[in-house]
C-alpha cells in the first residue's frame, strides 16, 4: 500500500510545481508587458512634449522676429534637431543640437517643404500663411489655375467644373454657375449620404473634400505624407498607396498652395496705423513730412493727389465724414445703408458703375461689388459680381477688366487661359464689366500708394509726381487706401516667400519676372524686404507692372504655419504637430492644431536612420 501512494503523490508534486513555474514566468512576462507598455506611453507622451516645446520656441521667437523672414524661413541652427533634455549631460546642452555619445536625448525639428525642389531637400523653418493663396478670396481665374496644376494632366478631372463647384460652395447664393447646373443644394442632397452645401466661406483647406470633384488626388496629389519629397512609393504607378503617374515628379496637389486664415492689420513696421491716403489731410501731411522730409514737392503732391477732387464723381471726405471708403476709390459720406451694408450714390467707376461695401456683423471686415446704374430708375441695376473683391487685396475690376491705356495681351506665358477655360458663370452672362483706369490714367481712383509714382489729376490738370522709386519704401509701409474702419484685409500674397506658383496667381506677372522674384529674394537682407518696394528698387519689375500688382500682395506675413517634430535619439517614436498661430498682438493666438503624427515623420529623424538632409 505504501509504494501505491508513492506513486500517485510523486506525479502531483511535479504537477503542482509545473503549474507554479508558468504562473511565475505568466506573472513574470505580464509584469514585463506592464512595464514596456508604460514605458511606451511615457516615450509617447515625452516625444509628444517635444513637439509641443517646439512649437512654443517658435512662438517665443515670433514675438520678436516676425517681420525678420531670414529667422523664421530657414534657419536649422534654431530649428533642426534642438535638444530639450538629454540623460546625464549638461543643462547646458539643452536648445543646442549637438551629436552627444549616449543615446538618451529628446529633441525636436522644426521643418517644412522647400518648393525648389522635390528630392532631396527640406527646409528647417515655418510657413506663412501668405504665402499662399486665400480660398475665401481667391478669384476664379486664380482658383482654375491651382486646380488645373493640381490636376497634371488627368483627363478625367474636369477642372473648370471643379473651379464652379468650389465657387458655389462658398458663394451665398443658390444658383449654380453652369447651365448643367450639379454644383449647389439639388446635387449634395440627393447623395447616399446627403449633406448640405455650405453657401459660406470655408473654414479650413480639408472641407474642399466635400465639394464636388475634390478628391483626395486632387487635395493632396501625390504626396500624402506631406513632405514635399517624392518617395518611392510616390513614384511607382498602382504598386503600392498612393496612386501616381510614375513620372519622376511631386505632384503636391492643392493642399500646400491654399489657406483660409491669411490676413493683414493695416500697420506699419513700428506696429502703428498705417495713414489713409484717402483721410485725413492734417494726419496725412504730418505723417508724409515724418517719413520724407525736406521734400515738401513729394508731401505736396501725395497730399493734393489724395483729395477727393481728384477722382471725378467723388465728393466728400469718407475719413472726415464717417462714411466707408472702398480700396481704390472714394465713397461719398451719408451711406447709411441698413444690417451693416453702406451705400454709396457717386458713380466712382468708369462705364456708370457705381461702389457698394457689405461689411461683416463686426463691421471690421470689407467686401465691395459694383453695379451699373439703370438709365430707368424701375430697372433693376447690372449686377457685377466680385469686382473689387475683400479689402485691398483684389483690386482688379473683375475678371475681364484692362487698364486705360495698356496693351491687352496676356503677359503670363503659360500660366494664361484663353476665355474657353474660364470658368462659366451663367449668374451674371451677358454683363458688362467695368473697366479698371489703371495705374497710368491721371484720374483713376488710388488703388494703392504705388500709383502716386505716375501723373495725377490735381484740380483740372495733370500734374507729374515728383515721387521717386526710393520714396516707396516708406509710402508703401507708412501710408494705405483701406479704410479705417477696415481693421484686416484678407488674402494679400507675401512677395517674399511665395512659391512660384502662387506668383503666377498675380495678375500682371510674367514667368520670367516670376523667375527673377525668386531667385532676387534669396539674397536680400530684412531691412530691404521690408516693404513690397523692393521689387522696383531692386529693379526687378517695371512701375507700371508694380502698381498693377501692389494691391494684391504683402512682404510680411501674421499667420504661420508650424510643423513640429518631437522625438529622442534612442527610439523611433514621432509625433508630428501641426499648428497655425495667429501674431495679432505679443502673445501668440493657436488658430489651427491637429496631429498629424499618423502620417509618419517628413524625413529620417535619427542618425541611425541617416537624419542628416541637404538644408538650403
Amino acid at each position: 500500500m505504501m509504494t501505491i501512494r508513492r506513486a500517485v503523490i510523486l506525479p502531483v508534486v511535479l504537477m503542482v510545481i509545473v503549474l507554479l513555474a508558468l504562473l511565475g514566468a505568466t506573472f513574470s512576462f505580464r509584469i514585463h508587458a506592464d512595464s514596456a507598455s508604460t514605458q511606451a506611453v511615457a516615450n509617447r507622451m515625452q516625444s509628444r512634449l517635444a513637439a509641443e516645446a517646439g512649437i512654443e520656441w517658435v512662438k517665443l521667437l515670433l514675438r520678436t522676429a516676425r517681420l525678420e523672414r531670414s529667422v523664421w524661413y530657414n534657419n536649422p541652427v534654431a530649428f533642426s534637431r534642438v535638444i530639450l533634455w538629454a540623460h546625464d549631460e549638461d543643462s547646458k546642452t539643452a536648445g543646442t543640437n549637438d551629436k552627444l555619445d549616449q543615446e538618451m536625448a529628446f529633441r525636436f525639428s522644426i521643418v517644412a517643404d522647400d518648393f525648389s525642389d522635390d528630392e532631396k531637400y527640406i527646409r528647417f523653418g515655418i510657413i506663412d500663411e501668405a504665402s499662399k493663396v486665400n480660398l475665401n478670396v481667391a478669384t476664379d481665374a486664380q482658383i482654375l489655375k491651382l486646380v488645373q496644376a493640381a490636376a497634371g494632366g488627368d483627363e478625367t478631372i474636369d477642372a473648370k467644373q471643379v473651379t464652379n463647384a468650389i465657387l458655389d460652395w462658398r458663394d451665398t447664393d443658390s444658383n449654380p454657375r453652369t447651365e448643367s447646373g450639379g454644383t449647389e443644394g439639388e446635387y449634395y442632397a440627393n447623395l447616399a449620404k446627403p449633406y448640405r452645401v455650405k453657401n459660406g466661406p470655408f473654414d479650413t483647406i480639408e472641407e474642399l473634400l466635400l465639394v464636388k470633384g475634390v478628391t483626395g488626388n486632387l487635395l493632396y496629389g501625390e504626396d500624402f505624407d506631406r513632405n514635399g519629397l517624392l518617395t518611392e512609393n510616390e513614384d511607382d504607378g498602382d504598386e503600392t498607396f498612393p496612386p501616381d503617374d510614375e513620372d519622376g515628379l511631386l505632384n503636391l496637389g492643392l493642399y500646400p498652395y491654399l489657406t483660409v486664415l491669411s490676413y493683414e492689420t493695416m500697420t506699419t513696421s513700428t506696429n502703428r496705423a498705417r495713414v489713409n491716403l484717402l483721410g485725413d489731410e492734417v494726419a496725412l501731411r504730418d505723417a508724409l513730412s515724418e517719413a520724407i522730409p525736406d521734400e515738401p514737392s513729394v508731401v505736396d503732391f501725395c497730399v493734393n493727389a489724395t483729395r477727393p477732387a481728384a477722382a471725378p464723381g467723388a465728393s466728400g471726405n469718407p475719413q472726415n465724414s464717417g462714411g466707408t471708403s472702398a480700396p481704390g476709390g472714394q465713397v461719398p459720406p451719408g451711406q447709411g445703408g441698413q444690417g451693416g451694408k453702406p451705400r454709396g450714390g457717386a458713380s466712382l467707376l468708369p462705364g456708370g458703375f457705381e461702389l457698394f461695401l457689405d461689411t461683416d456683423i463686426r463691421g471690421d471686415k470689407i467686401a465691395a461689388h459694383a453695379q451699373r446704374r439703370p438709365e430707368d430708375p424701375a430697372e433693376e441695376p447690372d449686377k457685377a459680381e466680385n469686382v473689387i473683391g475683400e479689402g485691398d487685396a483684389a483690386l482688379q475690376v473683375g475678371e475681364s477688366a484692362t487698364p486705360t491705356g495698356t496693351d491687352t495681351t496676356d503677359t503670363q506665358g503659360d500660366a494664361s487661359e484663353d476665355e474657353t477655360d474660364k470658368p462659366e458663370n451663367t449668374e451674371n452672362e451677358g454683363q458688362n464689366p467695368p473697366q479698371s483706369s489703371g495705374a497710368l490714367n491721371p484720374s483713376s481712383p488710388i488703388r494703392s500708394p504705388a500709383d502716386l509714382l505716375f501723373p495725377r489729376m490735381i484740380g483740372e490738370a495733370v500734374t507729374q509726381s515728383p515721387v521717386r522709386v526710393e520714396h516707396l519704401p516708406a509710402l508703401m509701409d507708412l501710408t494705405t487706401v483701406t479704410p479705417a474702419a477696415t481693421r484686416e484685409v484678407a488674402g494679400l500674397i507675401n512677395i517674399n516667400t511665395a512659391p512660384r506658383l502662387v506668383l503666377s496667381c498675380l495678375d500682371g506677372l510674367t514667368s520670367e519676372q516670376i523667375d527673377a522674384i525668386v531667385a532676387e529674394r534669396e539674397g536680400l537682407d530684412d531691412e530691404i524686404l521690408a516693404t513690397t518696394a523692393w521689387l522696383v528698387t531692386e529693379e526687378i519689375l517695371d512701375n507700371e507692372t508694380f502698381a498693377k500688382i501692389a494691391p494684391q500682395i504683402t512682404a510680411r506675413a501674421q499667420q504661420f504655419k508650424i510643423q513640429s517634430l518631437g522625438y529622442a535619439d534612442h527610439i523611433g517614436t514621432v509625433t508630428r504637430l501641426e499648428v497655425i498661430v495667429d501674431m495679432n498682438g505679443p502673445i501668440a493666438e493657436t488658430i489651427y492644431y491637429r496631429d498629424i503624427s499618423y502620417l509618419g515623420a517628413p524625413f529620417p529623424i535619427r542618425e541611425e536612420d541617416r537624419e542628416e538632409q541637404n538644408a538650403r
